[in-house]
């Protein structure tokens, strides 16, 4: 008998494997058996009339990618639920600096999800993802949970068979921008990411100004210490974002996302208070390399208008 349907008494043999199989996948960065099993049934229907794919494709980006001469096979996605370890916060007596285990934390997240991603292209027998579309969470009532998913739709270049050990392309890309991308000759290498997790420790001076004190806190002015930390975390975060494109052979990247999160953090002690800062940085971008093979390049045409 269950507790409240907890448990699994009722659970089968074969259920069990089945689910301990799943576990083990899960634990190497693999995908859960259902998934797999999803997606092995939607490739035995690819070039026939049962196949039928979702996508969070517009109606212009399916028409460019199908002139570009790539059909869409699906929608594909990624996720981790991650916790977080324990991560030693400065107190009175500690420094400014980089919070490695958050860093660390929010780094494995994001990459166990595009690794899923990925694999689940691998499975479709795609070329790469479009729309690469990655999002995350934390909840209020479990403080040291990380949520990551990454969404794309998979998609394979018609009348071409990729190399055996080759991986799927993923990029943030819409069906119009890689359609233009394509044309300028140039081809994805993948999704690069970057943070940082970065903790500042107010000086006196801006001490004496957030609480308003007698060395300045009622005028305009600029907190360097601040200043200082959102330029330390970006340096990291972007650095890290172009160490991995140069590592999948880009040359350049395209519409980095740069964004900071920044949270107040109280700290008491000593009959005193003061206000630290924490600082989440994190830099994503389409990594992209020139491209020589048959893809096309512009055909401009100058039009000059006759009207007013």
């Amino acid at each position: 008998m269950r507790l409240f349907g907890l448990g699994r008494q009722d659970e089968s043999d074969e259920a069990r494997q089945r689910r301990e199989a799943s576990e083990r996948s899960l634990d190497a960065g693999g995908l859960p058996l259902n998934a797999i099993d999803r997606l092995n049934e939607q490739v035995r229907k690819q070039g026939t009339d049962r196949h039928f794919f979702t996508s969070n494709l517009s109606v212009n980006e399916l028409a460019l990618l199908g002139q570009s001469g790539f059909e869409p096979l699906g929608q594909v996605m990624g996720s981790s639920v991650y916790h977080v370890g324990f991560q030693w916060m400065p107190g009175w007596s500690g420094a400014s600096g980089e919070l490695a285990v958050l860093t660390e934390a929010f780094f494995n997240a994001r990459h166990l999800a595009l690794g899923r991603l990925r694999q689940e292209a691998a499975l479709l027998k795609a070329t790469g993802v479009v729309g690469v579309r990655l999002e995350h969470k934390q909840y209020d009532w479990g403080m040291s949970l990380l949520e990551f998913a990454a969404v794309g739709t998979a998609i394979r270049e018609r009348d071409v068979s990729p190399a055996a050990d080759a991986e799927p392309f993923l990029c943030d890309l819409s069906g119009q921008d890689f359609w233009t991308l394509r044309q300028a000759g140039f081809r994805p290498v993948g999704v690069a990411v970057g943070n940082c997790t970065y903790y500042q420790v107010p000086t006196w001076n801006t001490q004496s100004v957030m609480q308003s004190g007698i060395f300045g806190g009622w005028s305009n002015q600029e907190l360097p210490d601040y200043t200082q930390a959102v330029y330390n975390a970006r340096s990291l975060a972007v650095g890290r974002m172009e160490s991995e494109a140069r590592a999948a052979g880009a040359t350049v990247v395209l519409g980095a996302d740069v964004s900071v999160e920044m949270t107040p953090h109280e700290v008491e002690g000593n009959n005193q208070r003061r206000i630290d800062m924490l600082l989440h940085f994190t830099a994503i971008s389409t990594a992209v390399a020139p491209y020589s093979g048959r893809w096309p390049l512009f055909q401009l045409t100058t039009t000059v208008s006759l009207g007013e």
